[in-house]
């Protein structure tokens, strides 16, 4: 099995299709050494040999480079990687917040505030200001930090106190409780390992070697807290799912746990490890997809259509695995379980359109289930858009394009001639016809849709708008949605001197304003700011380190541009701590399927780490643009010598 570093290399290889990248490339990526490297090249070229979807190909002087022979199978492939790496790392918080959290959660009764200021050596003032910080994590766990009498205690249900132990990562922190017993012992680890060795193989009950991993220390959780008399109760769950065959493994576990650790254990326990498993999704006793899971997938799949214009409907592959994946997934949103993911800064810099997409869907969940999707589970959704992308591959040959308009004749022929004069070169044919005379035939002949009126053709996602006298902001849309992007300077032309902006200091939400009004200003739009702050509201658009891309929810005209702000003093962006210095709002432009390939420019931009100190050194548009071809230089010919 890869590790988590040549998993990487073979994902980068992914990301980098048909583009040749050497071991130099790789060893100055992960900050490794080249033999390293090229001890990690022959373990990949090892695990493809049993592969028949791709290989690695090597060229002398130029590099590898991955090629595919079955774009389905190796989709296929590209997914099990992402499901084989979601080990947990391990992350010692020493911080005194973490301490206070600690002691306070591994006491059954109110501890006095004399007692935590001897304990932590801090001032009454200081500790009230820890305090602070306590309950606002405590918060997000619907957990309440009780007071009285100079005396504090954490009150709340032992399933929300063991979230927290969890998703704080204080479980891994070698701190000491009462007993003077760490919740990381190396012995104990070891203990469960050999007895969920051994009933998993009893049980015949299949797992892959992340999910073990986290099994064991969710079992150590739950194993520490009992030793400490601290059990879930009988109305802290409601199990409505059907776990019969999960609830005998986790029975015949327990029975020898119980017994190996010398600690009682209850049915709500039991049952508790029960559900546990079955948000795993591991050795299904039926593979069988609900009649209401596949409906859900496929009006949500359609909703992303709607979205993002790409139809993803009729790929079987995808509509499947997404199914499998929500079924477990379901239930880790349900009894907020959801898991941790140790490549979601990988996957979200790496490959920004497939996280957006998952993103999108899991709003839809969001809305479905009433709980918000974490961004580790986004991430792992990701991995399923991210290979469906890779089947979307598109030719470029000459276009029909086919206008939809009520303008009179003498209109059309200038709209044409003007058309003609601009891309003679790229199509054969454009044609026009009336709203109402639209039929189903035609949406299938051609393969560019423009409208010249806002109606129902704009809104329902088939065609793009264009002014009936074209300016050169239509020019540049309808050029992209005939070519796409066929070169750097046709991505670094969606940038303009007129959308940059610089700051020595600002605030998110005066961030956020100030680069829509700059585009609304400029494209002569309205909502854009509405959709931006909606869009943020479902996740955050933190996609790499000093990099924010914020984008709209739905797009409100058929412009596509980025709106960008520099800010000298870094801008706190979101919940998890996140600081940016650049701002990049990306608008793809409404019913323009050959601009979302923006996202995987944008992907080769997060890739250069050196891109935002050298900005900050002289943050200006021209020395911006340069940055960014380079950027896009390294990404797109790195390697070819």
């Amino acid at each position: 099995m890869l590790n988590q570093r040549q998993i990487e290399i073979l994902l980068e290889f992914c990301n980098h299709s048909e583009e040749y990248l050497t071991a130099s490339y790789f060893a100055e990526k992960l900050d490794v050494s080249l033999r390293t490297v090229q001890g990690d090249m022959k373990t990949i070229r090892k695990e493809l040999e049993d592969e028949t979807c791709a290989s690695l190909v090597s060229k002398a002087s130029k590099g590898s480079s991955i090629q595919v022979d079955d774009y389905e199978e190796f989709s296929a492939f590209v997914n099990s990687l992402y499901q084989q790496y979601t080990t947990v790392s391990l992350n010692y918080p020493t911080s005194r917040i973490s301490k206070i959290l600690l002691l306070l959660l591994s006491r059954h009764r109110a501890v006095s505030m004399s007692e935590m200021e001897e304990k932590f050596f801090i001032s009454k003032s200081t500790l009230l200001n820890d305090l602070k910080k306590v309950e606002e994590i405590l918060e997000k766990y619907h957990l309440e930090l009780m007071r009285g009498s100079n005396k504090i205690m954490i009150d709340g249900f032992e399933i929300n106190q063991r979230r927290c132990l969890s998703e704080q990562d204080l479980y891994l922190a070698h701190i000491k409780n009462e007993q003077g017993v760490t919740y990381i012992d190396e012995r104990q680890i070891a203990k469960i390992k050999n007895v969920l060795t051994e009933v998993f193989v009893e049980q015949k009950y299949h797992i892959m070697d992340s999910d073990f991993n986290n099994a064991i220390l969710f079992l150590n959780i739950m194993i520490c807290r009992m030793g400490d008399g601290f059990y879930i109760q009988p109305n802290e769950l409601d199990i409505v799912e059907a776990i019969e065959h999960e609830y005998e493994i986790s029975k015949a576990l327990f029975e020898k746990i119980g017994r190996r650790f010398f600690i009682k254990v209850t049915e709500e326990e039991v049952k508790y490890f029960a559900l546990y498993l079955s948000g795993q999704g591991n050795n299904r006793t039926s593979d069988t997809i609900t009649p209401e899971m596949n409906q859900f997938i496929i009006d949500s799949l359609t909703k992303v259509k709607e979205h993002f214009g790409m139809d993803l409907t009729d790929n079987v592959n995808l509509r499947i695995t997404l199914a499998l994946h929500c079924m477990a997934l379901q239930i880790r949103i349900k009894y907020d379980m959801q898991m941790k993911n140790e490549m979601l800064e990988y996957i979200r810099e790496s490959f920004p359109m497939g996280y957006d997409m998952a993103s999108y869907f899991s709003y839809i969940l969001q809305k479905k289930y009433n709980k918000k999707v974490m961004d580790d589970e986004i991430a792992l959704l990701a991995v399923h858009f991210y290979s469906s992308l890779l089947e979307l591959k598109s030719r470029r040959d000459k276009v029909r394009v086919l206008i939809i308009t009520s303008l009179k004749n003498s209109m059309t022929l200038l709209l044409k001639q003007t058309l003609l004069k601009w891309f003679s070169d790229d199509v054969t044919e454009i044609a026009f016809v009336n709203v109402v005379d639209v039929t189903d035939e035609m949406l299938d002949e051609y393969d560019v849709y423009l409208t010249t009126e806002k109606g129902e053709f704009f809104e329902k996602g088939l065609a793009m708008y264009v002014d009936p006298f074209p300016n050169q902001h239509d020019y540049m849309n309808i050029k992209l949605n005939i070519d796409g992007f066929q070169s750097i300077e046709s991505v670094t032309n969606i940038f303009s001197p007129e959308l940059f902006c610089t700051t020595a200091k600002i605030v998110k939400g005066d961030a956020l304003k100030l680069i829509c009004e700059n585009a609304e200003k400029d494209y002569d739009i309205e909502g854009l700011h509405q959709q931006v702050k909606a869009r943020e509201e479902i996740g955050s658009t933190f996609f790499s380190k000093q990099i924010a891309v914020p984008h709209p929810m739905y797009a409100v005209s058929s412009d596509t541009f980025v709106s960008v702000l520099v800010s000298k003093e870094p801008i706190m962006w979101d919940e998890e701590g996140n600081e940016v210095n650049l701002v990049m709002l990306l608008h793809i432009g409404k019913n323009n399927m050959k601009a979302f390939p923006m996202w995987e420019y944008f992907a080769k931009i997060f890739a250069n780490k050196t891109l935002i100190d050298r900005l900050m050194k002289n943050p200006v548009y021209d020395n911006f643009i340069e940055l960014i071809k380079e950027a896009l230089e390294a990404g797109i010919n790195d390697n070819n010598g």
